[in-house]
This record gives C-alpha cells, structure tokens and sequence, in this order.
C-alpha cells in the first residue's frame, strides 16, 4: 500500500509538472492510476465494460422478442426495438471477440437494408432457426426490424415475419453474453492477454473510423436523408451518442474504472502522463461535438468527423507506438 501511495503521489506530481510546462491549463483533471498488466486490463475490460453491455443486450432483445409475439403495436414495438438498438450499438461500438468470432454485425445489423428483399421474404417467414440461418443478411436484423416496425400500418404477415427476425436477435444476444462470460472466466495468461490487447486496441481505434465515415461522411456526402443510419425511427442523434458513450467508456473508463479497465487507466500505469493528457483532451472535445452532431445540421457533423480523424490520429500515431502495439484492421471495419 505504501508503494502504492507513493506511486500515486509521484505521477500525480509528474502531472502537474508537465501541465505547466506544456502551458495546458485547459486540459482536463486527471487520475494518476497504479501500473496494472495486460492481463489484468483484459480482464477488467471484459467484467467492466464488456459483459455489461453483452447483458444489457440479451435483455432488451429478449424485451424486443417478447413484446412482438403479442403483435405489432407501435406504442410497445417501436420502443422496445429502440431499447435493443441503442444497447447494440454500445455492445458492438468496440467489436472485439464473439462479436467477430460470430459475425453478429451480418445477422443482427446488416446496413443498410435492402427494404426489397424484406418484403420478397415476408410471405414465407422462417419457421425454424436454421431457416432463419439462411435468410440473407439485407434481409433481416434489426435494420429489417426497423422497415418493418415503421410501416404505417403492418399487416399480419410482416408482423410475423418481425416476430421470427425479433427471435433471432435474441438468440444472438444470447449467445454474444455467453461468450462474453466464457471468455471473463477464461485463465488469461500474458500471451493470451497481449493478443488480446493488440486486437481490441486496433478494434477499438476502428470503431472511430467506422463512426466518422461509414456512419456520418459516407451518408453526408450522398446527400439523401434516407442514408443516415437508423433515419427510418428517426435515431440517427442516439445511435452515434450510444455508440460515442460506449467507445468513451472504453477509452477513459468511468469513476473507478478509469484506473482498472480503460486504455487510459493502463498508459497512465505506464507512466506515459503527457499521452493520457492528450487522450483525455481528444475525447473531451469529441464528446462536445458527438453530442452537437446533428445530420440536419452539415457543420455540426463535419467538425464531429474532424475530431474523430485527430483522436485516431493521435491513437495511431503517438499512443499505439509508445504502447507497442499496431493498429490493423478486420472485415468488420467496412468501406
């Protein structure tokens, strides 16, 4: 414990110190944390932000599965498809492990839709899980959930064929927290956890960039309201602010998670203060401009795209090299 103290004391003093000689008054307060493992980041990453956000999904997907068995109403379908949404933005934000393992983003959020091939595979609705299997990507998940549910008035067939997309998503979200919790009881060793670390880091830092251009330039840039994601609910704002909280998270952490399952808890362990400085800035001034993004508001989605592209630069450019590690990429991150 006096080690502990002293460690505490020391980079705090080192903080200070470095604050004034860089002239960064502005810069945000920040907790000096003790130096902790790979191993020990790993898991605490997964007890502190993964399995929570794989639990909150489960159920509001089961919600989700439960509520369209009755029928279609709006009043109790719309926002529990909302509900499941929102808590799978947070759990994919950061696409590490079963998420890519089982390709969950292809059966549960292929976007954007393809509201044709919904409507050819409505009058013959999958009446087992291996048939839902073979449905098609466009045509199912929660996007299909989401042309469906926002019908003016849905008939009888295309409430059952949500009801049996609504069961596969639960399913998923099933199975997602399973592993999730398989892989929080798993023996970690240090070669384990440094594959771990490298992986999520680089997943993570593609999370931005599927943020800035797949979900905001891309839609921007063809100048149709329709593109934006989750435009047919009118979800876009909450979407990227549950997907922005949820990759905040895993960057700085909150209140005593800060120290133990954040990226930024484990630099500053490593003594790298001045990087944790300027991390904690970056995402300070992307959390003021991801909640101002607005898509009828072209600025305000501009120079939130703007700050996602300075934070991975600063990821990829400073932070990944003094942590040893290379950003890479999967076939999650998309064009």
């Amino acid at each position: 414990m006096t080690l502990l103290i002293d460690r505490r004391q020391w980079l705090a003093l080192g903080a200070g110190l470095l604050c004034q000689a860089a002239g960064a008054a502005n810069l945000p307060v920040r907790i000096a944390s003790p130096a902790i493992t790979q191993t020990d980041w790993v898991r605490n990453a997964l007890r502190l932000h993964f399995v929570p956000a794989a639990q909150a999904f489960a159920q509001s997907s089961a919600t989700l599965r439960d509520v369209l068995a009755t029928g279609c109403n709006p009043a109790t379908a719309r926002p529990a498809w909302r509900a499941a949404m929102l808590d799978w933005e947070r759990l994919s934000a950061v696409s590490v492990g079963p998420l890519l393992e089982r390709r969950s983003a292809r059966s549960i959020d292929f976007w954007p839709t393809r509201p044709a091939m919904v409507t050819a595979a409505v009058p013959n609705p999958p009446q087992t899980a291996a048939a839902l299997d073979d449905l098609g990507a466009p045509a199912k998940g929660l996007p299909a959930l989401e042309f469906l549910l926002w019908q003016a008035a849905p008939d009888a067939a295309q409430c059952t064929y949500a009801a049996a997309l609504a069961q596969g998503c639960a399913a998923e979200g099933q199975a997602l927290l399973a592993d999730f919790e398989a892989l929080a009881a798993r023996a970690w060793t240090p070669d384990t956890a440094l594959a771990a670390f490298n992986e999520w880091f680089s997943q993570a830092v593609g999370g931005l960039e599927q943020l800035r251009w797949k979900k905001m330039g891309k839609p921007a840039r063809s100048g149709r309201a329709s593109d934006w994601p989750r435009a047919t609910s009118g979800s876009t704002r909450a979407a990227w602010q549950a997907s922005w909280a949820s990759m905040q998270n895993f960057w700085l952490g909150t209140g005593r998670s800060q120290e133990q399952g954040s990226l930024n808890g484990y630099l500053a362990g490593e003594n790298q203060l001045a990087l944790s400085a300027q991390l904690e800035a970056a995402v300070a001034l992307l959390h003021t401009r991801m909640l101002a993004a607005d898509p009828a508001r072209a600025a305000s989605v501009t120079a939130a795209m703007q700050a996602l592209a300075q934070a991975k630069k600063l990821l990829e450019d400073k932070i990944a090299p003094e942590l040893k590690t290379m950003v890479g990429f999967s076939e999650s991150d998309g064009d």
